[in-house]
């Protein structure tokens, strides 16, 4: 280590990617160096505003960024609903703002670093690569980053996180039709529960398709279960996924069937 600071460069081996366990933190000289920072999301859309502290990158890298990945929902962007995105540093300086929403319970974003060889291709989850999670002076998160090329080096980039509700009087509206229609499901009025889950999916609520998706499957309405799966699937439910792929093998679509059940496990971007 350079000095002092845990924020300094200094050889690490084996290599930080090879030390993981999942997404549980290792110990690098006494600090906590985990391999990404994750959030839970609420009900409402969330806005992630990521700002740009400070950039050193590794010599020979075309880019660093951080990559920001959404589980069991989707990033707003453009009017397209993505997995996940890129975002680099110079779109952080000054602070960029990422819409995000949640398709399902147990929602949440994750961070982490990414970068640009001499080649274009880009590339992370590898070498000395990893997150020390540290608090700015606003009370935010501030991770200070590691590229996975070179040695361990916490002074590579340092990005604040912002994450925040920004319900709208859509989601607020589309949320309570929602609740009203697990109260009607709990009292045993399954069909009145189903009118209510219609006009909020139909408000882009993707819990409310999923539970469509599941009283028709339990019917042995295949058909009407595809179509509020693939609603749900399409904002990112990983629920609604693995059901999708689970219908579609009993109408015999089974080469699409798994093309869902690796959507479902993040092994492929639908």
């Amino acid at each position: 280590m350079t000095g002092s600071s845990p924020y300094g460069a200094y050889d690490q081996a084996p290599a930080l990617a090879e030390r993981y366990n999942g997404a549980e933190p290792v110990d690098v000289g006494g600090t906590a160096v985990h391999p990404l920072y994750s959030e839970p999301l609420g009900t409402d859309p969330s806005v992630v505003t990521l700002t740009l502290h400070a950039s050193a990158p590794p010599a020979g890298l075309l880019g660093l960024g951080v990559g920001l990945s959404v589980l069991g929902g989707h990033v707003a962007l453009r009017g397209r609903r993505l997995r996940g995105v890129d975002v680099w540093t110079d779109a952080m300086t000054g602070g960029v703002a990422l819409e995000v929403c949640a398709a399902g319970p147990d929602a949440s974003f994750t961070l982490t670093p990414v970068w640009m060889d001499a080649a274009g291709v880009v590339e992370s989850w590898t070498g000395n690569y990893g997150i020390v999670i540290d608090r700015a002076v606003t009370g935010n998160p501030l991770l200070h980053c590691s590229a996975g090329v070179g040695p361990v080096d916490f002074t590579n980039m340092v990005v604040e996180v912002a994450a925040v509700a920004a319900p709208t009087d859509q989601s607020r509206y589309r949320g309570a039709l929602y609740e009203l229609g697990v109260a009607m499901h709990g009292r045993g009025d399954v069909d009145q529960a189903c009118a209510l889950w219609s006009q909020a999916a139909g408000f882009g609520h993707a819990g409310a398709a999923y539970d469509l998706g599941v009283v028709r499957f339990r019917r042995g309405e295949f058909t009407e279960a595809e179509r509020w799966w693939r609603a749900a699937a399409d904002h990112g439910d990983v629920r609604a996924m693995a059901g999708l792929a689970e219908v579609l093998d009993r109408q015999g679509s089974a080469s699409e069937a798994r093309v869902w059940r690796a959507c479902a496990n993040g092994l492929y971007e639908p």
